[in-house]
């Protein structure tokens, strides 16, 4: 110390074989060093501390002497002398002093043992040492709360102001989402002190649980895990089907199911085409279902609490009647090749037909300059009708639960066409006399052509066949077929050109035979020819 007081050596009393030395002399001694470590000391209350000093092997000491200053003046702590250790007023049974470090512990802490602590010590050797320090007293951390000024809140649309309260001394606070810090910033605001976090447009996951801790320098204490109640959706309204398909059969069983994200869970309504059903709850049951049943249906979700609405995309149900009753339907007139038209027209008498498919003979009937389809293929126009169009045409009406097919022969009257006598149009033979001739016609017609015969313009049979038993000279001519259609109005002919010639008599032939022997041999002997 710079400066000291004067220090007395020998002035002690007796006092029950005890040497005490008096607390004016030790107060009066000073050193060069604090021997204490600086502090404060934190202690809690009820708790204990030790105040260490820092000597080294300076002692034993022969007095020590512990005094404390709450801001009221100095008090006496205790006091240690040959004779032993003294408690001052109100430490009896709380201190205790080390005699070889001059250490001292203290118990049963309260909040008004906070202050500074002053230790002098002598050594045997004369030496005195001192030291000062503070004592910093806490009450601990206890019965931490965690409290809202409301806890039914809608999201997006309140606010919450939660309050952390707890016994202790010298509190500072922290605040958990689970596990995650609540700090300052974006919705969340936070009182000076931490203990008071105001949330604004509370979102659910600002549910919790919620935490509060509570620290100071000698404890700390976390609260129950406290949660709030927040309202939010419905949203993510989501609609299925059971069975799922894209048609269903008249007499079927559907089973539509909603669900939502909601707190409270939502409310369900289901509508038609836009019309609300009286139908409630998660699921709607259509058991038999029939025509007028398909539709679009939504299924509307509502909270009570946050007083939303939010609907389900929508979804189809389709009923579809089994196809039956297929027919054709088509012309009532007689068709005429190259002039005629026809249309068929292919419908159901129940059911619904998503698609149509026109054949002929079995084959795919596909569109020409002749042929063309409506718009719904439900009719096909033929436009002018061959020869060719002759057949079985098929529509195959089907939808996604059924098909049915119809028939219908369709019939081109042509002809005659290709009229020939014996395989040619024109042509000519000649016959002996009395020999047979049978001139056979033929053409290509529908319905079969009629025919019949002129002979050299003279009406002579009506039927394909013309045969003349014993040919005359007098049969020779022009023979004409003609053939018609009662159908068509058509006339066609062909014509042949028969000669009829004499038979020679067997004789004759000899003689012209022997004839020709006799002038061969004369003009081999030179007798005919020439003369010398």
């Amino acid at each position: 110390c710079s400066v000291c007081q004067d220090s007395h050596s020998g002035r002690t009393m007796e006092a029950g074989g005890q040497f005490i030395i008096t607390l004016t002399l030790l107060t009066g001694l000073c050193s060069s060093q604090n021997v204490l470590p600086p502090g404060p000391v934190n202690g809690a209350v009820g708790g204990s501390v030790m105040f260490n000093t820092d000597i080294g092997s300076a002692g034993p000491f022969i007095a020590i002497s512990w005094s404390f200053n709450g801001g009221s003046g100095s008090v006496l702590v205790a006091t240690v002398a040959p004779g032993g250790t003294t408690p001052g007023p109100g430490y009896e049974d709380r201190i205790s002093v080390n005699t070889i470090t001059g250490s001292l512990e203290l118990k049963q802490l309260t909040l008004g043992d906070t202050g500074t602590y002053t230790v002098s010590m002598v050594t045997n050797s004369g030496g005195q040492l001192s030291g000062v320090t503070s004592l910093n007293v806490y009450e601990p951390v206890s019965n931490v709360k965690v409290s809202a000024n409301a806890t039914d809140l809608v999201e997006l649309n309140d606010t919450v102001s939660l309050t952390c309260s707890a016994s202790g001394s010298s509190l500072s606070y922290q605040w958990r989402n689970g596990s995650s810090d609540i700090t300052a910033g974006g919705r969340v605001q936070l009182s000076d002190d931490g203990s008071i976090p105001t949330i604004s447009s509370v979102l659910r996951s600002d549910r919790g649980p919620l935490y509060c801790t509570v620290h100071n320098v000698v404890s700390t204490g976390t609260s129950d895990p406290f949660y709030l109640n927040i309202s939010y959706g419905p949203e993510n309204v989501m609609m299925t089907m059971d069975p799922l398909s894209e048609f269903y059969m008249p007499g079927s069983s559907v089973t539509l199911s909603c669900s939502a994200q909601s707190s409270p869970p939502a409310q369900f309504q289901w509508a038609l085409n836009g019309k609300m059903l009286n139908r409630e709850g998660q699921e709607l049951k259509l058991e038999n279902v029939q025509r007028n049943q398909s539709g679009s249906y939504i299924c509307w979700a509502h909270n009570s609490i946050t007083l939303r609405y939010t609907a389900s995309n929508p979804s189809m149900i389709t009923v579809l009647e089994k196809i039956s009753g297929a027919e054709i339907t088509g012309p009532s007139e007689p068709l005429i090749a190259g002039s005629s038209s026809a249309n068929l027209s292919c419908q159901a008498a129940a059911g619904t037909s998503i698609s149509r498919k026109w054949l002929k003979d079995d084959k795919p009937l596909s569109p020409s300059n002749r042929i063309t389809f409506s718009d719904d293929n439900s009719t096909v126009s033929i436009s002018p009708v061959e020869s060719s169009d002759n057949g079985e045409y098929q529509c195959r009406l089907s939808n996604p639960v059924s098909t049915d097919t119809a028939r219908h022969t369709l019939t081109v009257n042509y002809g005659p066409q290709d009229v020939v006598i014996n395989g040619k149009n024109t042509g000519s033979s000649t016959a002996e006399v009395s020999s047979t001739v049978t001139l056979k016609c033929s053409a290509v017609s529908l319905p079969p052509a009629t025919f019949f015969w002129l002979v050299n313009g003279t009406k002579r049979a009506e039927k394909s066949t013309f045969t003349i038993e014993k040919v005359s000279r007098n049969d020779a001519g022009n023979y004409t077929c003609v053939a018609s259609n009662d159908v068509t109005g058509l006339k066609v002919s062909a014509e042949h050109c028969l000669h009829v010639k004499e038979t020679e008599p067997s004789h004759s032939v000899s003689l012209r035979a022997t004839a020709g022997i006799i002038i061969l041999a004369l003009a081999g002997l030179g007798l005919i020819g020439g003369g010398a």
